[in-house]
């Protein structure tokens, strides 16, 4: 009696080893299948297989896809977010801070990832609480890539009001999806003047290659009446937001440092140490 105990606790242990064995392999395949390029705290931006499929094989993107930061800046800073208390005004869905420290990782990111891969991101920034009397964090995140000539942006959490304690294995900042359309009443907006953005769904924005940023007119006196004619003026883009004061001043230097190295006045090492000294004095 005592030898089949034995045997059946050595049978129900083995199960146990087998099946700890399978979890720490299927753990292993999934983190294979994430590349983190940045990660800090919650916040990140990884590639990952891309959730686009049909028939059962995926969609191919067009990656790797070269689309410089300040453009990235551009397009992001472009879209607004409708909250889903309808009665207060739309806000912009990145703060500028969140653009600053996303764009080269993202940059990078479409730069590195294949046709079957995505990029997502999570980003945490400071926005206006209700009533607007103070900031809080929230989180956004979203899953971006290149396909059919567009840069594609799906929003898994939009201002997201979360709690800084909760494990993000069970809370987690989940990337937007292709099937699926987003929980909540929110709605991705357009600014105005956006004629090559297109609203995919409520959460899926796709900017097309011809996209460029608003521009509002401003009205200019008549010379001869002095009434007020509209006149194009450009809204400050994203990037001159980011540059202004002293980021300005090393955003100046580091244009003259590059202008010097295109042509041929100093060398790529020099260029390098340079700003390495300029990016060092922030």
């Amino acid at each position: 009696m005592k030898l089949g105990k034995r045997v059946v606790y050595r049978a129900l242990w083995q199960v146990v080893l087998a099946s700890l064995v399978l979890l720490v392999v299927a753990s292993s395949c999934l983190a294979g299948s994430k590349r983190m390029l940045w990660e800090s705290r919650d916040q990140f931006v990884a590639i990952e297989s891309s959730d686009a499929v049909k028939g059962g094989n995926r969609i191919p993107n067009q990656h790797p896809a070269d689309i410089p930061r300040e453009r990235l800046i551009d397009i992001l800073a472009s879209i607004q977010l409708r909250p889903e208390d309808k009665k207060d005004p739309p806000l912009p869905l990145f703060t500028d801070k969140s653009l600053e420290i996303l764009a080269p990782y993202l940059e990078d990111a479409l730069k590195q990832a294949s046709p079957d891969e995505d990029v997502t991101f999570a980003i945490i920034g400071l926005h206006l609480a209700p009533m607007g009397m103070s900031r809080v964090p929230k989180a956004t995140a979203g899953r971006l890539f290149y396909q059919g000539g567009k840069l594609n942006l799906i929003i898994g959490k939009a201002q997201y009001e979360f709690n800084e304690r909760h494990d993000r294995r069970l809370y987690p900042f989940s990337p937007g999806n292709r099937e699926y359309v987003a929980e909540g009443d929110w709605m991705l907006l357009p600014q105005q003047d956006q004629p090559d953005m297109t609203i995919v769904r409520k959460d899926w924005v796709a900017f097309a290659d011809t996209w460029k940023p608003a521009v509002v007119t401003a009205p200019l006196p008549d010379k001869a009446t002095g009434v007020g004619q509209a006149a194009p003026a450009a809204t400050p883009s994203a990037i001159d937001r980011l540059f202004s004061g002293k980021a300005g001043k090393t955003a100046e230097r580091l244009s003259v440092l590059k202008e010097l190295r295109d042509k041929g006045i100093i060398t790529e090492e020099e260029y390098r140490g340079k700003r390495l000294t300029i990016l060092n004095e922030l």
